[in-house]
């Protein structure tokens, strides 16, 4: 009894879901017969008012035409850039040479925390100690201590070259200029290994040659140096060194390096090329020093570090005059490069740069907050040259100033048609 009662119960459920199912089933069927209905009407209207219709079609292509080259887009632009001073942030995944073959240096300093090793012959007056060795490893101490090498004969051409230097992902370049007055190279290195701590030190290979050299130390330890006392040790250390090794170096922490060569002019213009290395995969490249007033950061002064240069995108080219700035669409923000093609030395200018990026539009004035030269390209930028969006948009004007004079006259003359 108890089974049969159960099944009564299931039994008026399955009527209602069948019935459900009719019930949808005759609403798509009556949906699909007036949609095709509808469709009948549209088409036996389109093939009555041919003309029109076309007419219509027409004018709409023009007006998405019209939206597509006020839309902005993203496009790629290239600059050749002369500066007083650049910096930029090196985006690539490996490491990447970044100079390579600088000859006879005349003098180099290297200012940071770092560790480094001299092997040769030594001789000092103020720490007679080292006149035994001919092995010392240097410990400089902090940001400010560094090491200075030159030849003790200033007449003899120096035999002191950087062989290569090795920049590691994330790395910050910074101050890289040239003064010609010294002759002297200049550049910081910041290694940002937050991102990343396994990425490894950037590294500087320095051939000191056989020359004597004269090597002075400021904010140094000399650790396998077993003095009675340490603070014995002078706060700047002079000493000659003949040397019989290359120094390999591990920059880990922030360094800053000048290197003092022969007249800019007598190197030739395809040795200063060679120095750096182009194709490097850069982002934040700016233009820019600030003076800064040590006191409060709201009071310091951007200033541009251009000489000249120009900039193209979408057909069109801007020169940049000396002390302008040069902007991406947002003016608190640098550019949007990709890459550095090119990097060299132009006498009695500064250092040459070529690259490219992609923006939406790029600003140029005296005042970053008050640009007076602009390029932007539109959507349709991307798609046509420029003097086919020009012609395409003379034919358009006329097409539409005749179809729509037309529209309006045919629909005044059906409207008083009864």
């Amino acid at each position: 009894m108890a089974s049969r009662q159960k099944a009564k119960q299931k039994f008026p459920d399955f009527i209602q879901i069948r019935q459900w199912l009719n019930f949808l089933k005759r609403y798509l069927i009556a949906g699909f017969l007036v949609g095709v209905s509808a469709l009948k009407r549209l088409l036996r209207t389109i093939s009555n008012h041919r003309t029109f219709f076309l007419v219509l079609v027409v004018i709409l292509f023009f007006t998405l035409l019209t939206f597509a080259a006020i839309v902005p887009g993203t496009h790629r632009f290239e600059a050749d850039i002369v500066a007083e001073k650049i910096s930029f942030i090196y985006k690539g995944e490996e490491n990447k040479l970044f100079l390579q073959n600088i000859r006879n240096i005349k003098e180099l300093e290297n200012e940071g925390k770092q560790i480094l090793t001299f092997t040769g012959n030594f001789q000092s007056e103020n720490l007679p100690e080292l006149n035994k060795l001919d092995y010392l490893k240097i410990k400089l101490k902090d940001d400010k201590s560094r090491w200075i090498i030159t030849p003790v004969n200033t007449k003899d051409t120096s035999e002191i070259s950087l062989d290569k230097l090795r920049l590691q992902p994330n790395t910050k370049v910074t101050g890289l200029s040239y003064d010609f007055y010294r002759d002297e190279l200049s550049f910081s290195l910041q290694p940002n290994s937050n991102l990343n701590p396994k990425i490894k030190p950037n590294k500087l290979d320095i051939n000191l040659g056989n020359q004597p050299l004269k090597v002075i130390l400021e904010g140094y330890e000399l650790p396998d140096l077993k003095l009675p006392n340490q603070q014995d040790t002078p706060t700047i250390l002079e000493f000659t060194l003949t040397p019989n090794n290359q120094v390999n170096l591990e920059l880990t922490q922030k360094t800053s390096i000048n290197i003092t060569v022969e007249k800019i002019e007598e190197i030739s213009k395809y040795k200063s090329k060679q120095w750096f290395r182009g194709e490097i995969k850069a982002e934040n490249l700016q233009f820019l020093d600030v003076d800064r007033t040590g006191e409060d950061a709201r009071d310091d002064l951007k200033i541009s570090t251009i000489v000249e240069g120009k900039i193209r995108m979408v057909e069109q080219e801007k020169d940049i005059k000396q002390n302008q700035f040069l902007m991406g669409e947002d003016a608190n923000s640098p550019l949007n490069i990709q890459e550095i093609r090119h990097l060299g030395i132009v006498p009695k200018k500064g250092i040459e740069a070529r690259f490219f990026g992609k923006t939406k539009e790029i600003q140029i004035g005296l005042d970053p907050d008050f640009p007076v030269s602009r390029i932007s390209g539109s959507w349709l930028d991307g798609v046509l040259p420029r003097d086919a969006i020009i012609a395409l948009f003379s034919f358009g004007a006329a097409t539409v100033a005749n179809l729509l004079s037309w529209l309006f006259s045919n629909v005044s003359k059906s409207g008083s048609n009864p």
